[in-house]
């Protein structure tokens, strides 16, 4: 399964905010079920704020709403509030914020925070609607967690909330329970890891906000090298890029499961600062760990059950190809439907077939984003057959740009080791072809 790092684990300088009411059920209703759209491994989901919708991810890992994107919006009434400085991970300094408390938000029908603290970035260069096949405005941060027993049904593609542990059904509640750990409010959990570099102990962070499996901090820097190991492009954080080495642990103990063969990345030292550093963890356990599970956090409780799905046995995998791609401008693709039918007219004892055209035509005109190429590891088999960033695909294997979205694109470079690549592409008025085999680096 692809997983594509958007990292938003933000770490504040400064406080915490106490005595917020947080994210309450309306009054006679004691559980939600809201649908979500998966993207990346990450969980995407429509709110409400102050009435305007928005699409925000859910993170585990942000104790502050964020809103990074307004593409789309046309306006947006916001409470009085004040500029402040904010870090995250990334090449980049602290950019500017602008904090602002008494609004609300609303998720599913039922559920609404009418205090609810908001974070709007004033960095145009977040955005990471690109990446994904969905326009994205921002993060549902850790407070939508605080009132609730929550469970995340990846294979399901919903978020269950309950107000008590014993709303849940009863084959959920069967399962045994563990202990999470809270620090600046968010969760924490404790399991084994093992490879050439680390083996022992981790304190990490359960964090939804992030695609990947697994992130180590605190081990290499630039100059690092290991065997079976690739340097590589990570993701993004709200202070830029990331960049560090991509390996597999051999092994991870959580809780009562084992996961064997595991993805692991280790972003340098150079892209997190003493600031967040003194108050982090030892790493996070991402998206593409959390969706082989059933995940319900007892948040009150300060627990947590991991149920392994259908997922858990899928393998992980790089991006073999060596390519990264992003949404570009829609392109309108017009298709003309004609309506056949099948007439049987009998002549005596024989039956044949009459073909009718009817003269109804159905045309069909449909928007698909252009899908370009923004990164290319050096030499990748992309990078080997000669792709360059700018080029656009407009088909792999067969799948022209009207059946090509972000995630189907994804796919091909993820999964099946080995696997031949036909890609058409398109460099300035110039189309191209070319062949290409995702060859995995790190067994």
């Amino acid at each position: 399964m692809k997983s594509i790092t958007l990292l938003f684990t933000l770490l504040f300088i400064l406080q915490t905010v106490n005595g917020q009411e947080g994210f309450v059920f309306k009054e006679g209703y004691d559980k939600e079920r809201i649908a979500f759209e998966e993207h990346s491994n990450l969980i995407v989901l429509p709110v409400k704020v102050n009435n305007v919708e928005f699409n925000f991810i859910l993170d585990t890992g942000a104790n502050k709403n964020i809103i990074f994107n307004l593409k789309g919006i046309d306006s947006l009434s916001l409470k009085e509030g004040k500029f402040i400085q904010v870090r995250g991970y990334g090449d980049k300094e602290s950019i500017q914020a602008y904090r602002s408390r008494g609004n609300k938000i609303e998720v599913g029908d039922y559920i609404s925070n009418n205090n609810a603290e908001i974070l709007i970035l004033s960095n145009d260069e977040i955005d990471m609607s690109p990446k994904v096949d969905i326009e994205v405005h921002g993060l549902l941060g850790i407070d939508f967690f605080k009132n609730f027993v929550t469970h995340l049904d990846y294979k399901n593609s919903s978020i269950k909330a309950y107000s008590n542990y014993s709303d849940l059904p009863k084959s959920v509640r069967k399962e045994k329970q563990f202990d999470l750990t809270l620090k600046n409010d968010r969760p924490f959990v404790q399991i084994a890891l093992e490879n050439d570099l680390i083996k022992g102990e981790y304190e990490l962070l359960i964090d939804t906000g992030s695609g990947d499996a697994l992130w180590i901090l605190n081990q290499v820097n630039e100059t690092f090298t290991m065997q079976n190991s690739f340097e590589d492009y990570l993701g993004f954080g709200i202070n830029g890029k990331i960049y560090g080495i991509r390996t597999k642990v051999n092994s991870i103990n959580l809780f009562d499961t084992t996961l064997k063969k595991v993805a692991v990345s280790y972003p340098y030292k150079e892209y997190h600062s003493v600031e967040k550093t003194s108050i982090s963890n030892d790493g996070s356990l991402g998206g593409e760990i959390l969706r082989r599970y059933d995940v319900i956090i007892d948040y009150p409780n300060k627990k947590i059950c991991l149920k392994p799905n259908r997922f858990f046995n899928e393998g992980f995998y790089y991006n073999m190809s060596g390519l990264g791609v992003q949404r570009g401008d829609a392109q309108l693709f017009t298709e003309i439907g004609r309506d056949f039918s099948n007439d049987k007219v009998g002549y005596g004892n024989t039956t044949s077939t009459k073909i009718t055209v009817r003269s109804n035509v159905e045309v069909t005109y449909k928007y698909v984003p252009k899908i370009y190429v923004d990164y290319v590891r050096e030499d990748s088999p992309g990078d080997k057959a000669g792709i360059q960033v700018g080029d656009q695909i407009l088909s792999i294997n067969g799948f022209n740009q009207k059946r090509l979205n972000m995630n189907r694109v994804n796919d091909f470079f993820y999964k099946n080791p080995f696997k031949k690549l036909k890609m058409k592409l398109k460099r300035g008025s110039k189309t191209y072809f070319v062949e290409l085999v995702n060859v995995p680096l790190v067994k």
